[in-house]
Formats: C-alpha cells, sequence, structure tokens
C-alpha cells in the first residue's frame, strides 16, 4: 500500500508541475493542449474504473466493416488522438483491430504512396469524403468505443479495397537479409 501511495504522490506532483508550467498558454486552436492532456488523463483513469462494469454492459456485436467511434486518447506526435469514427478489421473479443477514418484530404504525395483508401458511403453517418491510411491500423481495447453513438458500416468494396492496400503496401512483405559472404 506504501508503494502505491507513493506512485501516486509522484504522479499527483507530476501533473501539479505541468498544470503549472502550462496553465496560461492559449490552447484554443492548438491541438493536443494540455487542456487535452488532463482531460484524457480523466477520461482514461474514468474507463478504467468503470472497466469491469463495462465489459458486462457492452455485449453489441460488432463485425468487420462496422464503423465504431473510438477514443483514441492523447497520443504522440502524429498519432491519431481524440474521438474519432473506425473502421473494425478485426473483433478479438475485447480487443478490435480497426483504421481510424479521417475527413482530412490526403496529399498527392500520400495518395501516391497507396496507403490511403478512399472510402465510399459509411452507413449511418453523414455523406463526406472519408479516408483510411493503412499504416495508422490500430488494436484497442473495446473499452474506448463510445457506445453511446451510432454504429454505422462500409460495403464489401471499401473492405476489399482497404486489403489490396494491404497487400499492395511492403506492410507485410517479407524481405530476407542479404548474404554477406
Amino acid at each position: 500500500m506504501q508503494e502505491l501511495l507513493s506512485i501516486l504522490n509522484n504522479a499527483k506532483s507530476t501533473l501539479d508541475n505541468y498544470y503549472e508550467i502550462h496553465k496560461n498558454e492559449d490552447f484554443l486552436n492548438k491541438r493536443n493542449s494540455p487542456k487535452d492532456y488532463l482531460e484524457w488523463i480523466d477520461k482514461k483513469t474514468k474507463i478504467i474504473m468503470n472497466s469491469p462494469e463495462f465489459l458486462e454492459k457492452s455485449k453489441e456485436y460488432i463485425v468487420r466493416g462496422d464503423v465504431v467511434w473510438v477514443e483514441f486518447g492523447f497520443n504522440i506526435g502524429e498519432e491519431f488522438s481524440g474521438r474519432h469514427p473506425a473502421v473494425v478489421l478485426k473483433n478479438g473479443g475485447k480487443t478490435l483491430l480497426v483504421l481510424p477514418i479521417t475527413s482530412k484530404k490526403p496529399t498527392e504525395k500520400q495518395l501516391a504512396s497507396k496507403t490511403y483508401v478512399e472510402l465510399g458511403k459509411i452507413y449511418n453517418f453523414k455523406v463526406m469524403k472519408r479516408w483510411v491510411n493503412i499504416f495508422n491500423i490500430n488494436p484497442i481495447s473495446i473499452e474506448r468505443i463510445d457506445f453511446t453513438k451510432k454504429k454505422g458500416n462500409i460495403k464489401g468494396i471499401d473492405l476489399d479495397n482497404i486489403s489490396k492496400a494491404f497487400l499492395d503496401s511492403d506492410l507485410f512483405k517479407y524481405k530476407p537479409p542479404k548474404n554477406n559472404y
């Protein structure tokens, strides 16, 4: 118990220092602001605290091709963060393999990389152009899903296009090491 209390006090001290450093920053139009970070710590703590109860309540069946709202949290650099819709590629029970969806149009260079796939209609979602980047594939706990929001889905042609992008990419290709003999 003493070790846990020590860790808690260290965490509180670190967060207090973080707050002091950033308390006067203008974060209104800034992504990944200190406000976002502290909100994420609060959300994640609540997710962990509600974990046993959540797993009992989350009986909704999720299948490949479903589009769900995911709380990706506060991440680093170019990682997806915040709440985004995501395409479910695989349901592993308490863990899903997903691709986050973006409405930000990829650059010509990104499109030329063939790692971006434009999605067709997402049923039960507002009609707009959206993309996935296969390099953003992400395993998530089902506890990151917002079950209060309506679930959508994409059609098989979009799943086929995603699968083709994976096959065409270097992501899963094995390249044997060169012999230096």
